[in-house]
This record gives structure tokens, C-alpha cells and sequence, in this order.
């Protein structure tokens, strides 16, 4: 799952790969020409022109400030479960929280505070430990905090956004604010967090036996486990669940679980997952995402929204 910041677009012939980077005089690590497709689960995609894992909020901070002064596209990156890059890659910076700054997990009586890097299935099993209810179902949801709140990452128990109590984010000049719960909004799959770069969150949960919650969320994560692509790594879900139906029953019956484009095609078994095969581009994911979309809409009179971004 990703985060993302809007910024303008790159001046047209910018370079993807630069000699010195914008960033030399801030003190941070940042490098050139990071290939994306490793931190994707799909595996495709070219190169970030320039990629960071800042060490803490400040480095973040002025890589963050410098790219709104620059003009500097910049994306945010967390677990990569629905991100599809390009094969041309990204000609900005890509930013990973993956900083043990950006990853704390801590239990204050009913609430879970849960930095955006730490993955939320640690935070799942953090709240469970000490017997608090309301995340468990999400056990088997890929990603981090950060992206599971900005796409408000949802079983078959509830969405995320449900148990949101505030929001602490960097905006498009460096500072931080946090959001309280009047000004958050949550829906199927989408939030408000999208302006911003999530840094953490509270989250306020339930108090329950421990015991229980243990079986209920080993349960979930069997029953989550057994309805996904086994076997491999390089899979997608690929659209919203509508209203009062699923996306996978739709693919179903339009007849399109059979279709595939190039190294990309329909996983059989569980039909909303794209499976991307060895030598599968950004192209092939993309021409199969429209292609069951439109079979969709043409047999069936549904308009299904991709959960998979283009970069």
C-alpha cells in the first residue's frame, strides 16, 4: 500500500537520472536511479530519479521542503501492494518510511499509537496482545499504517477509518499538524489523507479477552490467506468491491477470469487478483486492468474502480 503528496509536474526532458541531486546540501542519503520494481509486490516498473529513507521527521522534513521549492514531483512509498510504476519510471522522489523513527508501536490503555511505517499487521497483533478489539480483522491486509490510512484498508469487521482517533501529518512545506476526527474523512477504499504524508496515527479500540481476540485474528488470517494467490509474490488486487456485491463475482460472471495481456492475467481461483509473470512490464498490468474493466462494463453494466494506482 503507498502515501502520496502532490507536487508539479517535472519540467518536459527532464533527465530520470541527474548528475548531483537537489538534495546534496541537506544532509540526507538520497540515491539516483532506484529501481522501483523492488518495492512493488507486482515487480515492474522502472527507476525513481531519486529515492530516500530518511532517518527521522527533520530529514524528512527538508527532502519534503526542497522538492515543493524545486517543483519536484514526490510520492510516498509504503508496502508497494497496489502501486504500479511505469516502466518509465518516476523522473521525481520517492520517499520510504522505513526508519525505526517511523515505525513505533505503543499501547496507551484503549488506544494504539501506530507510526505510518510500522506494518500494520504488527499493529494488529500489538492491539490483540493487549486485549484490544477493532483491528483484528485487518490481520490479513498487506502494507503499513500510513497506507492502510490513506486507502482506509477494510475487512470483513470494519475499515480502519473507523477507529481513527487523530492524524499527525507533514504537509507540502515541511511542517507538521495533526488532524482530528472532525476533520478526517473515511469512505470505501479512499480518505482525505491524500495532501499530505502521513507520519502516525491513534487509534481507539475496544477492550476484549485476549484469548479471544487471538483465535478470532488467527482465524481471519487463515480465511484471508486461503481467498489470495498463493505461490507467488507478484499479485494485485485490482478493484473495489461495489455496493452490495463483490468485484470478484462481477469478473466472474462477465466471463472475464480467463483474460490476460501479455504476462499479466486473471488469478482463476480468486478472480479480482492480477498475477504478474516473470518477465510481466507496467503495460501488460495495465492493458489487463482496463481489459476485465471493460468486459465488466460491457456484459454486466458495472463500472468498476481500480484499487491499483498508476504512477
Amino acid at each position: 500500500m503507498k502515501q502520496r503528496v502532490n507536487s508539479p509536474a517535472s519540467p518536459a526532458g527532464a533527465e530520470l537520472v541527474p548528475a548531483g541531486t537537489p538534495f546534496d546540501d541537506l544532509g540526507v542519503a538520497v540515491s539516483c536511479g532506484e529501481p522501483l520494481a523492488h518495492h512493488t509486490w507486482l515487480g515492474t516498473g522502472g527507476a525513481a530519479a531519486y529515492f530516500c529513507e530518511p532517518v527521522d521527521a527533520d530529514a524528512l522534513a527538508r527532502i519534503v521542503g526542497r522538492c515543493r521549492e524545486r517543483g519536484i514531483p514526490l510520492r510516498v512509498i509504503g508496502g508497494g501492494s497496489n502501486v504500479l510504476v511505469p516502466a518509465a519510471g518516476f523522473p521525481g522522489m520517492v520517499l520510504r518510511l522505513s526508519a525505526p523513527a517511523f515505525g513505533a508501536i505503543e499501547v496507551q490503555g484503549n488506544v494504539v499509537r501506530a507510526g505510518a511505517g510500522a506494518k500494520l499487521v504488527h499493529v494488529v497483533s500489538a492491539a490483540v496482545q493487549a486485549g484490544l478489539s477493532g483491528l483484528e480483522t485487518l490481520v490479513d491486509v498487506p502494507g503499513t499504517v500510513g497506507g492502510a490510512l490513506v486507502g482506509n484498508a477494510g475487512g470483513h469487521g470494519g475499515d480502519i477509518g473507523e477507529r481513527v482517533r487523530d492524524v499527525t501529518v507533514m504537509v507540502a512545506d515541511g511542517g507538521t499538524e495533526t488532524r482530528e476526527r472532525g476533520r478526517l474523512a473515511f469512505e470505501s477504499r479512499w480518505s482525505n489523507l491524500d495532501d499530505c504524508i502521513i507520519l502516525g496515527c491513534r487509534l481507539e479500540l475496544d477492550q476484549e479477552d485476549a484469548g479471544l481476540l487471538t483465535k478470532r485474528m488467527q482465524k481471519q488470517w487463515i480465511v484471508g490467506r486461503s481467498q489470495q494467490p498463493i505461490g507467488t509474490r507478484s499479485v494485485a488486487m485490482m478493484f473495489k468491491d461495489p455496493l452490495g456485491t463483490t468485484a470478484e463475482s462481477l469478473v466472474v460472471q462477465s466471463g472475464a477470469r480467463d483474460l490476460r495481456c501479455g504476462e499479466a492475467s486473471v488469478y482463476a481461483p480468486h478472480a479480482n487478483y492480477v498475477v504478474a509473470g516473470p518477465r510481466c512490464t507496467s503495460d501488460d498490468v495495465r492493458g489487463l486492468v482496463e481489459s476485465v474493466r471493460t468486459r465488466v462494463r460491457e456484459k454486466l453494466g458495472v463500472e468498476l474502480t481500480p484499487l491499483i494506482e498508476v504512477w
